[in-house]
């Protein structure tokens, strides 16, 4: 989707295409008004139309106009631009902050792993924003890697508030519906229980794992079976070489049972400062429902020991909410079934929201047999780049590329400008790569003969030919007349006047004279 115009609300400038996700596209632009670069957010065509899309946009303008923090992408302005015409479309837009650098994702994807201490620098930074919404009564409900942004100066900031919720916020989710990425979903939100600052801890667990593993915790063939995971898998160990306490810190935000992990952002973020300083992590105070069980180890509190495949994972939920929250999710996807299907719908972002999948036949939460490594695509790495180039990149990593050209002048020919879908791609997915094309250049105008001057060029050429061919004729006419005056005849000797026969072609008359 590119909007028709191109300086939105009379006064900012779209310059170039960062990124696509669920709900819109990311624009770098630039505030003609202010002279400043800026990110906007510009709301998908197909969804301006739907009052419940347009309400959820609104709403993410209203939740992130009240956050002001250093690790929050700041917002600057909204509007709204109706259509002009029965042809035009109603265009909705965010202005924010723009970050020079790129997402956790792309960091990941590029790096693959990342050492303990900036795991800790990135999560801390992450959860101090966090700390900032949910003190302001927000929870964000879709923490991923493509929603943590990585400035240039190391500056971390959470982005994109799209499916965030509030106290005072209207419910627009739809029976059936999780919120949120499979792959950072909580266990409550898998469950249909709804989310609490505890829920984004978890994400930022999943998303620390992640960085000290290269891998994601749960990975399976359909978004479905993901969820089940969440709620009952175990993951694998996190590697030998993760220092103990770093360890502890990401077991006890991936607990399953909410009240078991860091309450919020605030607590997690204070746990990790404790944890970089060498200090033991203040403890949790303990909930009526759960007995916190010793641990002379020196680990967190409520931390859950990752344990290895096969084996019964040690935890400290009690079984009987274990079952209830696995029997609650159960019913919740076989009612979702049975309507046509589980929706898990995640806000814009680098592609990771998922798709809608089939139910599966059974109800067992083993996880299926693993899907081929993921490929993970970063706008940011692909866009401003040779089109055969990312072509054939995208190729030879299993990806079926379709090439979209597109006329304009404002970008340098046969360079990318967008690339569709982005985010963790199965190997052979369609990746549509749309490329510049120079507009054709106008004809020039047809000359206009000058009759004052004198010919040139062709005519010239012209005028030669005819002076040749009156030069030609000129010499065989000469020649003939020639021919003919040699033609002179002997005429016989005699008394009068004689005939003769000019050999040369001729007939010749002479005056013979009588000698005798």
């Amino acid at each position: 989707m590119h909007p028709d115009v191109r300086l939105l609300g009379g006064r900012y400038e779209l310059v170039a295409l960062i990124a696509t996700g669920g709900m819109g596209q990311v624009w770098q632009g630039h505030d003609t008004l202010l002279g400043r670069d800026v990110a906007v957010k510009v709301l998908r065509s197909e969804y301006t139309g739907d009052p419940t899309f347009l309400t959820r946009f609104r709403g993410e303008a209203r939740l992130a106009a009240g956050l002001v923090h250093p690790n929050i992408a700041a917002l600057f302005d909204y509007g709204e631009v109706p259509p002009a015409g029965p042809t035009d479309e109603h265009l909705a837009f965010l202005v924010m902050e723009l970050v020079r650098g790129e997402s956790l994702s792309g960091l990941l994807y590029r790096e693959h792993t990342l050492t303990p201490e900036r795991t800790l620098d990135v999560l801390r930074q992450s959860a101090a924003g966090l700390a900032a919404a949910h003190a302001a009564g927000v929870i964000h409900r879709d923490v991923k890697p493509g929603n943590v942004l990585i400035g240039s100066d190391g500056t971390v900031k959470i982005t994109d508030f799209g499916v965030a919720v509030s106290g005072s916020t209207v419910p627009l989710t739809q029976t059936g519906q999780v919120m949120g990425t499979p792959h950072y979903l909580s266990p409550e939100q898998a469950a249909g229980a709804r989310a609490t600052p505890a829920s984004d801890v978890y994400a930022l667990g999943v998303i620390g794992y992640q960085c000290l593993t290269g891998r994601r915790m749960f990975d399976a063939e359909s978004s479905l079976q993901v969820v089940l995971l969440q709620l009952n898998g175990t993951p694998e160990p996190l590697p030998d070489d993760v220092p103990p306490p770093v360890r502890s810190l990401i077991e006890g935000a991936l607990a399953k049972d909410p009240a078991q992990r860091f309450p919020d952002g605030a607590a997690f973020r204070d746990a990790i400062d404790d944890v970089l300083a060498g200090r033991p992590v203040r403890r949790l105070a303990p909930t009526a429902a759960v007995t916190a069980v010793p641990d002379p180890t020196g680990t967190l509190p409520g931390g859950v020991p990752l344990t290895g495949p096969g084996t019964e994972p040690e935890t400290d939920v009690p079984q009987s909410r274990r079952r209830r929250l696995l029997a609650g999710a159960l019913t919740l996807l076989a009612a979702a079934a049975v309507a046509g299907g589980l929706q898990l719908a995640g806000s814009s972002g680098d592609g990771e929201a998922a798709a809608d999948t089939p139910a599966p036949t059974s109800t067992s939460a083993a996880p299926a047999t693993p899907s081929p490594q993921a490929i993970a695509l970063a706008t940011a790495d692909l866009v401003g780049r040779p089109v055969t180039e990312v072509q054939a990149e995208l190729t030879a990593r299993g990806l079926v590329v379709t090439l979209r050209p597109l006329q304009t002048a404002d970008v340098p020919d046969n360079q990318v400008i967008a690339v569709d879908p982005t985010g963790e791609l199965a190997p052979g997915s369609p990746v549509t790569v749309t490329h510049a094309v120079a507009p054709p250049a106008a004809p020039a105008p047809a000359p206009v003969p000058d009759t004052t001057q004198p010919t040139t060029g062709g005519d010239a050429a012209e005028d030669a030919a005819d002076a040749a061919e009156d030069a030609a004729d000129a010499a065989e006419d000469a020649a003939d007349d020639a021919a003919e005056d040699a033609g002179g005849g002997n005429g016989n000797a005699g008394n009068g006047n004689g005939n003769g026969n000019g050999n040369a072609g001729g007939n010749g008359r002479g005056n013979g004279k009588n000698d005798g």
